[in-house]
């Protein structure tokens, strides 16, 4: 379990952070990214880029707070709340769960996000 929590604390700090370079190196160099699960998957460096590009576009200020994280196997969930300030000023609230496949040197090799993006978006119009 230590790893697993580490694994996953270095991905919210990378958020809270904005921190592109620190979300990579959370990563295994072929993940998949399906956050939210319902959107098209991202994979490898390409598809983290991808999903930064739109982190750093919309917020200025990002923070995520973990529940308390659930491990079996290779697999993590765990509860999480966001407040972030997007660069227009607004602030949305949203939650959600993430799911997260660790691989044996205790990086993210696929994470699947559960939450729903247009009621956060609703929050910024």
């Amino acid at each position: 379990m230590p790893k697993a929590t580490e694994a996953i604390e270095r991905y919210r700090q990378a958020l809270n952070s904005l921190d592109r370079a620190a979300y990579h190196q959370a990563f295994t160099l072929d993940a998949m990214v399906r956050d939210p699960y319902s959107g098209r998957p991202l994979t490898g460096t390409d598809g983290l880029d991808r999903f930064f590009d739109g982190l750093e576009r919309t917020w200025s200020q990002f923070e995520m707070r973990f529940g308390e994280p659930f491990a079996s196997g290779d697999r993590v969930a765990v509860t999480w709340r966001v407040r972030a300030t997007a660069h227009s000023g607004k602030t949305a609230e949203f939650a959600g769960i993430n799911v997260f496949t660790l691989d044996e040197s205790g990086r993210i090799s696929q994470l699947d996000g559960y939450w729903d993006p247009r009621a956060m978006m609703s929050q910024l119009q």
